[in-house]
């Protein structure tokens, strides 16, 4: 069964959240934004990082001399399966930015011989991606990834380019980017939001090469201020884009795989 991996990247504010909106019931939110998740959608909110193992697999901590069971997103979407017999088609971790954050603070407390800091992340972050490619992907389970890109400047005026964040050799590789096939921008531009569906600078790139390379979000709560759209033109929705490449891939994997 394929499925698949949409990064969404975007600075603080860009509103990488709200495009939450339009997907369907069968999504499951991993929380971890540092407030209160409001989109009427099942979610876990993960109010305290303790490692990635326990956040993805749950288990038994020692916490102030008492051992409590910590559920992880293995326990939370089993309970999903428990209240609608399936379990979620897509599941999203929002955002994956915060979980690097927490993994770099994580690695402050160990002692830092011989690299041993950088190696830590490494292998923390290594937990979380093999966890997104073996427990997910492979069973059929969609991913999308909210992650915080950083604008690039060069004497002191942001260039174009946006930057990934975190640390360590994860992030040299090329961090999130360099495992989707999907990935988008959300790039303020005066009072309105574009999307970038293509554009290393951006770090942007699809695999539909009709889909425009830049569109535009509706502002939904004053739709009058909306970018105004030409003929043929459209504004993009994540649930909408999560269906059309659902649906190409599945032509795709119908009519060339063997």
């Amino acid at each position: 069964m394929s499925a698949l991996k949409i990064l969404v990247n975007g600075e603080a504010g860009a509103g990488k959240t709200e495009l939450l909106r339009t997907l369907p019931k069968t999504t499951f939110v991993v929380s971890r934004d540092s407030k209160e998740f409001s989109i009427p959608l099942p979610h876990m909110m993960v109010d305290k990082y303790y490692s990635m193992s326990l956040l993805l697999y749950g288990g038994n901590i020692t916490v102030d001399n008492e051992k409590i069971y910590v559920p992880g997103v293995i326990d939370k979407t089993n309970l999903y399966f428990e209240k609608t017999g399936a379990y979620p088609e897509t599941v999203v971790f929002d955002s994956v930015s915060q979980l690097a954050m927490d993994v770099i603070d994580s690695a402050s407390a160990v002692p830092d011989s011989y690299g041993s800091r950088g190696a830590f992340i490494t292998s923390e972050m290594a937990v979380l991606t093999k966890f997104i490619h073996e427990e997910l992907e492979l069973n059929g389970v969609n991913v999308i990834l909210l992650n915080h890109v950083i604008a690039d400047k060069e004497d002191g005026k942001f260039n174009g380019k946006y930057i990934q964040f975190g640390q360590g050799k994860f992030v040299a590789k090329g961090g999130f980017y360099s495992t989707v096939n999907e990935s988008i921008t959300l790039v303020p531009e005066g009072s309105y939001i574009a999307v970038y569906t293509r554009g290393m600078n951006k770090q942007a790139r699809t695999t539909i090469t009709e889909l425009p390379t830049k569109l535009y979000l509706e502002n939904t709560v004053e739709p009058d201020k909306s970018k105004k759209l030409k003929d043929g033109e459209y504004y993009f929705t994540l649930g909408e884009h999560l269906a059309n490449l659902l649906a190409r891939q599945q032509n795709v994997a119908t009519e060339f795989r063997f």
